[in-house]
């Protein structure tokens, strides 16, 4: 079978907007398709290069509705267009062997902050300028085959999100990763000695990719990783005994309302007394209705992160 790639460069809440766009109109069952994102121009180590983000989708070309699908993502990405800066979108044909591989083209080993190396799991075994983890150097590995849908650590909210986790973790502290995606925070806090990992995500491919990439690490704990829209829903809400569990760490790297959405359900009172929130995927023009939603629940944000139009915030209770 071949493969229509549709690619469109933007930038900030403009990515998101595409991404929203061709995950609506190209989902698939089986993870594949949606949005690919590949981010260029960023340093995660310091200096501001002016990141930008290619969207990416991929319809496959000998299905009866390709056609149409395709005519509702141009049309909709000529009225994101109106709103939003965007390139004009680009479409290639691929054969089934191209696509396999085309989407991987621009990962390669990723440092991140002051420990992290992302490791995509296709090249695992070439890389051996790249630190094995070790306790002597500080260096913290994570393998990753992430799959389309889902994160490589490329994308500047995940990267702000590990840079605060650095200064954040502790060894022996219990951590839930909300909306989990590929797992790479989940690795990542077991990678910084969290006695335990808790993660949820809607889609049950993400709790999948997130299983699956754990095993590829070679972790010192397991990661629970189930299927939950959030406090209430499901088995990770009640702990043994019919406690109610409490977290020193919970990451949520989502999109502002959905963020928003979790705390009006009540994800922060499952903080532990002196425990952090780890909050990103947030665009900058979106920021101020987050803090209002912290501030509403008495969550104090004690740090800031902004790498372009993206920010992180880390939170603590009063």
């Amino acid at each position: 079978m071949d493969w229509i790639e549709i690619s469109v460069r933007a930038d900030g809440e403009a990515a998101e907007a595409v991404s929203e766009l061709f995950n609506r109109l190209n989902s698939r069952p089986d993870g594949q398709g949606g949005a690919v994102t590949e981010v260029s121009g960023f340093d995660p180590i310091g200096d501001d290069h002016h990141p930008f983000v290619t969207v990416k989708t991929y319809l496959p070309a000998g299905e009866l509705d390709t056609a149409e699908r395709q005519r509702q993502i141009e049309e909709g990405l000529w009225y994101l267009g109106r709103i939003h800066p965007l390139s004009e979108p680009q479409v290639r044909r691929l054969a089934e062997e191209d696509w396999a591989n085309a989407w991987k083209a621009s990962y390669h080993p990723l440092r991140i902050g002051r420990r992290f190396w992302v490791i995509p799991a296709w090249l695992a075994d070439e890389t051996p300028n790249v630190p094995v983890t070790s306790e002597v150097t500080g260096t913290l590995r994570i393998i990753l085959d992430p799959g389309m849908a889902f994160g490589t650590g490329l994308h500047p909210s995940t990267q702000l999100c590990l840079v605060a986790m650095e200064d954040v973790m502790q060894p022996g502290l219990r951590v839930l990763d909300a909306g989990c995606g590929s797992g790479i925070l989940s690795i990542a806090a077991a990678r910084l000695g969290a006695r335990a990992v808790d993660a949820f995500d809607i889609d049950p491919i993400a709790m999948r990719a997130t299983r699956e990439n754990a095993s590829l690490n070679d972790l010192p704990v397991a990661i629970r990783a189930v299927v939950s829209a959030g406090p209430g829903e499901g088995n990770l809400w009640q702990a043994a005994g019919g406690s109610r569990p409490t977290w020193d760490v919970i990451l949520v790297n989502i999109l502002p309302h959905i963020i928003i959405g979790l705390l009006e359900a009540g994800l922060h009172t499952y903080l532990a007394p002196g425990g952090r929130m780890i909050f990103a995927g947030i665009i900058e023009a979106r920021e101020h209705e987050v803090r209002a939603a912290l501030a509403e629940r008495d969550l104090v944000v004690e740090r800031r992160l902004i790498e372009g139009d993206w920010v992180a915030l880390v939170a603590r209770g009063r």
